[in-house]
Protein backbone atom coordinates (compact mmCIF):
# COMPACT_ATOMS: atom_id res chain seq x y z
CA UNK A 1 0.00 0.00 0.00
CA UNK A 2 3.06 2.78 0.97
CA UNK A 3 4.36 2.20 -2.93
CA UNK A 4 0.87 3.17 -4.64
CA UNK A 5 0.38 6.27 -2.53
CA UNK A 6 4.56 7.31 -3.35
CA UNK A 7 3.24 7.01 -6.69
CA UNK A 8 0.71 8.90 -6.58
CA UNK A 9 1.84 11.80 -4.51
CA UNK A 10 5.38 11.69 -6.82
CA UNK A 11 2.63 11.76 -9.73
CA UNK A 12 0.61 14.52 -8.26
CA UNK A 13 3.84 16.96 -7.33
CA UNK A 14 5.07 16.39 -11.36
CA UNK A 15 1.41 17.70 -12.17
CA UNK A 16 1.51 20.46 -9.64
CA UNK A 17 5.23 21.33 -10.99
CA UNK A 18 4.59 21.52 -14.69
CA UNK A 19 1.28 23.66 -14.06
CA UNK A 20 3.18 26.30 -11.95
CA UNK A 21 5.63 25.63 -14.43
CA UNK A 22 3.35 26.83 -17.11
CA UNK A 23 1.83 29.87 -15.60
CA UNK A 24 5.36 30.90 -14.98
CA UNK A 25 6.45 31.11 -18.55
CA UNK A 26 3.29 32.39 -19.41
CA UNK A 27 3.49 35.58 -16.89
CA UNK A 28 7.34 35.91 -17.45
CA UNK A 29 8.60 39.01 -19.30
CA UNK A 30 9.48 38.19 -22.85
CA UNK A 31 13.48 37.08 -24.45
CA UNK A 32 14.96 39.98 -25.26
CA UNK A 33 16.65 38.03 -27.94
CA UNK A 34 15.75 39.08 -31.60
CA UNK A 35 13.21 37.38 -32.87
CA UNK A 36 10.66 37.33 -35.71
CA UNK A 37 7.13 38.69 -35.67
CA UNK A 38 4.52 36.28 -37.30
CA UNK A 39 1.94 37.35 -39.37
CA UNK A 40 -0.67 36.88 -36.93
CA UNK A 41 0.94 38.35 -34.08
CA UNK A 42 1.23 41.71 -37.01
CA UNK A 43 -2.33 41.15 -37.08
CA UNK A 44 -2.88 40.84 -33.96
CA UNK A 45 -1.15 44.05 -33.38
CA UNK A 46 -3.36 45.86 -36.14
CA UNK A 47 -1.01 45.25 -38.51
CA UNK A 48 -1.97 44.42 -42.17
CA UNK A 49 -5.69 43.40 -43.45
CA UNK A 50 -6.99 46.74 -41.21
CA UNK A 51 -5.06 49.59 -41.41
CA UNK A 52 -7.16 52.22 -42.60
CA UNK A 53 -5.73 55.67 -43.32
CA UNK A 54 -7.15 59.11 -43.54
CA UNK A 55 -7.32 58.72 -47.01
CA UNK A 56 -9.58 55.40 -46.78
CA UNK A 57 -11.59 57.20 -45.01
CA UNK A 58 -12.18 60.22 -47.35
CA UNK A 59 -12.43 57.98 -50.41
CA UNK A 60 -15.27 56.53 -48.29
CA UNK A 61 -16.84 60.01 -47.56
CA UNK A 62 -16.18 60.77 -51.24
CA UNK A 63 -18.03 57.47 -51.95
CA UNK A 64 -21.29 58.28 -50.02
CA UNK A 65 -21.64 61.77 -52.19
CA UNK A 66 -21.24 60.15 -55.39
CA UNK A 67 -23.27 57.85 -57.40
CA UNK A 68 -26.64 57.38 -59.47
CA UNK A 69 -29.07 57.33 -56.42
CA UNK A 70 -31.06 54.00 -55.39
CA UNK A 71 -30.33 51.77 -52.85
CA UNK A 72 -26.40 50.98 -51.68
CA UNK A 73 -24.24 48.25 -53.93
CA UNK A 74 -24.35 44.76 -52.64
CA UNK A 75 -21.41 43.95 -50.10
CA UNK A 76 -20.46 47.15 -49.15
CA UNK A 77 -20.65 48.72 -45.21
CA UNK A 78 -23.88 50.86 -46.14
CA UNK A 79 -25.88 48.19 -47.54
CA UNK A 80 -24.92 45.44 -44.84
CA UNK A 81 -25.57 48.51 -41.70
CA UNK A 82 -29.16 49.01 -43.25
CA UNK A 83 -30.00 45.57 -43.55
CA UNK A 84 -28.60 44.93 -40.13
CA UNK A 85 -30.41 48.21 -37.92
CA UNK A 86 -34.04 48.09 -40.33
CA UNK A 87 -34.56 44.53 -42.01
CA UNK A 88 -36.99 43.56 -39.67
CA UNK A 89 -40.26 44.73 -37.87
CA UNK A 90 -40.68 47.87 -35.55
CA UNK A 91 -42.86 46.79 -32.39
CA UNK A 92 -43.38 49.12 -28.99
CA UNK A 93 -41.58 46.29 -27.26
CA UNK A 94 -38.65 47.41 -29.83
CA UNK A 95 -36.97 46.65 -32.84
CA UNK A 96 -37.43 42.75 -33.77
CA UNK A 97 -34.50 41.63 -36.20
CA UNK A 98 -35.13 39.88 -39.54
CA UNK A 99 -34.48 36.09 -38.65
CA UNK A 100 -35.51 34.58 -41.54
CA UNK A 101 -33.23 33.22 -44.87
CA UNK A 102 -31.43 36.16 -46.36
CA UNK A 103 -32.38 36.38 -50.18
CA UNK A 104 -29.20 36.09 -51.59
CA UNK A 105 -27.55 35.12 -54.28
CA UNK A 106 -26.32 32.77 -52.77
CA UNK A 107 -29.49 32.24 -50.78
CA UNK A 108 -28.34 32.75 -47.21
CA UNK A 109 -26.33 35.92 -47.89
CA UNK A 110 -27.60 39.52 -48.30
CA UNK A 111 -28.80 40.44 -51.76
CA UNK A 112 -30.62 43.17 -53.45
CA UNK A 113 -34.59 42.20 -52.44
CA UNK A 114 -32.94 42.66 -48.51
CA UNK A 115 -31.32 45.67 -48.98
CA UNK A 116 -34.61 47.07 -50.64
CA UNK A 117 -36.16 46.07 -47.79
CA UNK A 118 -33.99 47.63 -45.59
CA UNK A 119 -34.05 50.93 -47.40
CA UNK A 120 -37.91 50.94 -47.32
CA UNK A 121 -37.48 50.45 -43.67
CA UNK A 122 -35.10 52.57 -43.55
CA UNK A 123 -37.22 55.55 -45.46
CA UNK A 124 -40.58 54.69 -43.27
CA UNK A 125 -38.43 55.70 -40.03
CA UNK A 126 -37.11 58.56 -41.40
CA UNK A 127 -40.35 59.86 -41.98
CA UNK A 128 -42.19 58.20 -39.17
CA UNK A 129 -40.21 57.06 -36.28
CA UNK A 130 -41.42 54.41 -33.88
CA UNK A 131 -38.75 55.29 -31.07
CA UNK A 132 -37.98 59.25 -30.78
CA UNK A 133 -35.81 60.31 -28.30
CA UNK A 134 -35.34 64.69 -27.93
CA UNK A 135 -32.43 65.93 -26.65
CA UNK A 136 -32.55 69.03 -24.77
CA UNK A 137 -32.02 71.31 -21.72
CA UNK A 138 -33.01 68.65 -18.97
CA UNK A 139 -35.75 66.54 -17.35
CA UNK A 140 -39.43 67.74 -16.57
CA UNK A 141 -38.65 70.55 -19.80
CA UNK A 142 -41.41 71.39 -21.82
CA UNK A 143 -41.38 69.07 -25.09
CA UNK A 144 -41.28 72.57 -27.40
CA UNK A 145 -37.78 73.40 -26.04
CA UNK A 146 -36.05 70.34 -26.86
CA UNK A 147 -34.30 69.67 -29.51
Amino acid sequence: MPRASNRLLVSALLCVGAFTLTRLAFVSAPSTGTRQHSPVALSARGGGEYDISDADIQNFYNSLLTGAGGDPPKGTVLSELIVKFFHGDFTPQGFKRYSGLWKGPPPGNIGKKDIAVGVAKLKEQMANPMFVTKGGVGYGVDETQKV
